[in-house]
């Protein structure tokens, strides 16, 4: 578990502030069912689950999940995919190593947490600290300097206690491991791909394969809106507007990496957001007109759920709605919208000619897997007469840059599989294609000091994922793990 999480940064401390302003910007707020008992929503030994925590970590990983899906992941999806007991269990992990960093006595100095958060690219100017931008930043977050400080601090303790557990492996250990890169493998093999195989489509049996998958295809969900609009682009703006506006919001407007940027270079984009601003009495006033039939609605629009023209925290506002619901206002493409949701088309079941074209490259797919392997198969049982190609001498290292009708990733899995066999000859599926193969010599090889390091590098990788799991394991039994009803 801590190996999963500190691949996804979970313990990273630059991850806890990127997760807090997401979960700021995003505007969101979602009403979990755990009981009530302050602010937690649990305890892991004498650790609190705190709920603002959990909303946080929360939007987070719903965010990921959503840029994965290109904006079209939905509450729906997250509930299937159980994101509320994922982000439960990785709080409940995080919770068990402070519940380990305490008995150990792991400190962290009021110091280094300023230092941590004077690091912090969006709260700087010029790459210095800048008090203001931090406190107005946590003015606007809804969050409180103790909450937000407090995750920092949380988080320099689980980076020291881990820091604590690292060992370097024993000599035996990278020998045993060594043994698997000093073998040398030449080859008889065959590359075999969906180019080698003919198929036939028949109707019939496409539809019958359709039949047992049909409940996948579906319409999309759609939704039809009654919209007023309150434009923003006539809107006056002044010099002095704009720099007031990005002194005070200046932590918003950040690169890729976090940094923030001067306003030279986001003017327009702040000048956008000032108009916003400006704009936001008037956009309540013409909502209000609109909801006691006042106003006339400026177009329909129909869309399907999660279209990219809507924001994804708008499509999740939208999905708690029912059909005559009215949206306060809400910013799309840099002017507001009120919403009127006037019809929701749910979901059916498409027929098979509306998913012909869909299931047919799958169904192809099915078949084509079938022939290869049976091609794959009998190329094997006849491997002594058949007519292969013969490789160099293969090793974990070289594998990638052999020319055996793969590409890099492909000889790389390849490689990484051939490796682990204990068979003299078989099957190998890469992808789309398989490798048939047969040993036909062997030989050891020296490692060299550049690849003794890396593999030294993995080792030492190995043994510490196999400790944190155990470890994981012991730390389940000694500090009980309970959720509030």
């Amino acid at each position: 578990m801590i190996s999963w999480m500190q691949k996804n940064n979970k313990f990273l401390i630059v991850t806890i502030w990127i997760a807090t302003i997401s979960f700021i910007f995003t505007g969101a707020t979602y009403g979990f069912s755990f009981g009530v008992k302050s602010n937690s929503i649990g305890q892991v030994g004498s650790i609190e689950l705190g709920r603002d925590r959990f909303q946080m970590e929360y939007q987070n990983i719903y965010s990921r999940y959503n840029q994965m899906f290109q904006g079209k992941f939905d509450e729906e999806q997250a509930n299937k995919m159980g994101l509320q007991e994922q982000v439960l269990n990785s709080m409940a992990g995080q919770a068990k190593i402070l519940n380990l960093a305490k008995e150990f006595g792991i400190i962290v100095s009021d110091t280094e947490v300023a230092d941590q958060l004077a690091s912090v690219p969006s709260f700087q100017k010029n790459g210095v600290f800048e008090r203001s931008i931090y406190d107005n930043y946590i003015k606007n977050s809804g969050l409180s300097a103790k909450t937000f400080e407090s995750s920092l601090r949380d988080s320099i303790t689980i980076e020291k206690t881990f820091s604590m557990l690292s060992s370097k492996s024993l000599e035996n250990e990278y020998k045993a491991f060594s043994t698997a890169f000093e073998i040398a493998d030449k080859l008889n093999y065959v590359v075999l791909s969906e180019d080698d195989v003919n198929i036939t489509m028949d109707d019939a049996k496409l539809k019958a394969f359709w039949e047992v998958r049909k409940e996948q295809y579906q319409t999309t969900k759609q939704y039809t809106f009654d919209v007023v609009w309150t434009e923003t682009k006539d809107i006056n703006v002044t010099e002095a507007e704009i720099t007031e506006y990005f002194e005070k919001n200046s932590f918003k407007y950040t690169d890729k990496e976090e940094k923030r940027l001067p306003l030279n270079e986001v003017k327009a984009w702040v000048t956008d957001d000032v108009r916003l601003q400006k704009s936001k009495k008037s956009a309540n006033k013409r909502y209000i007109a609109f909801k006691k039939g006042k106003v006339e609605k400026d177009e329909t629009l129909t869309y399907d759920v999660n279209d990219f023209r809507l924001s994804p925290e708008l499509w999740s506002e939208i999905a708690k709605k029912a059909k005559g619901d009215l949206l306060k206002p809400k910013v799309v493409n840099k002017r507001y919208a009120s919403l009127k949701i006037v019809e929701i088309k749910e979901p059916v079941t498409k027929s098979f000619e509306e998913a012909k074209d869909m299931i047919t490259p799958l169904y192809k797919n099915d078949l084509s897997k079938e022939a290869l392997a049976k091609l794959a198969q009998s190329k094997l049982a006849n491997i002594k007469s058949e007519k292969m190609e013969i490789s160099e001498f293969l090793t974990l290292r070289n594998v990638e840059k052999q020319i055996l009708g793969l590409n890099k990733q492909e000889s790389s899995n390849f490689g990484s599989k051939l490796f682990t066999s204990e068979e003299e000859k078989g099957i190998i599926p890469i992808g789309r294609k398989v490798v048939v193969y047969k040993i036909i010599e062997q030989k050891l090889i020296t490692l060299d000091k550049n690849d003794t390091d890396g593999l030294h590098q993995n080792v030492d990788k190995v043994k510490m994922q196999a400790f944190e799991s155990r470890l994981m394991q012991q730390l389940d039994k000694k500090y009980p793990t309970e959720f509030y009803k």
